[in-house]
């Protein structure tokens, strides 16, 4: 007598939710204005929050540690915003660029303290 296994059918199970879970997380984030995130800080510090906007200023630096990091100057039209990540992402001053980073209102690293800035390290930084 053939045993039946359920295994094929778990794993595929356990592929659906992770596709519909994915799917949630990133239709959940939607689009903004560098307005609306400085008009209303509170509501998005320490939120994922994504924005589109014309790059201003880049600074490709090196910390004291030796580890590659940018910011640049995100702008709307409108408002503009600091963006950091780590590394050397291929934009330059005129760009259009999508950015998808977590917001703080403030955040404090080592001695520094950084107003009103997106941390896109884990998120994404597309030209559009």
């Amino acid at each position: 007598m053939k045993r039946l296994t359920f295994l094929p059918l778990i794993r595929f199970l356990i592929l659906l939710l992770t596709g519909v879970l994915t799917f949630y997380v990133y239709a959940d984030t939607q689009v903004l204005t560098i307005s609306d995130i400085l008009d209303h800080p509170d509501k998005y510090h320490l939120k994922t929050v994504q924005v589109k906007g014309k790059v201003l200023d880049v600074k490709h630096k090196v910390s004291k540690k030796g580890n590659e990091y940018t910011v640049f100057v995100l702008s709307d039209g409108k408002a503009s915003i600091k963006v950091f990540t780590f590394g050397t992402p291929e934009i330059n001053i005129g760009d259009v660029v999508k950015v998808e980073g977590i917001f703080y209102k403030v955040k404090h690293v080592g001695k520094y303290t950084f107003y009103n800035e997106i941390d896109a390290s884990k998120g994404l930084i597309k030209r559009e």
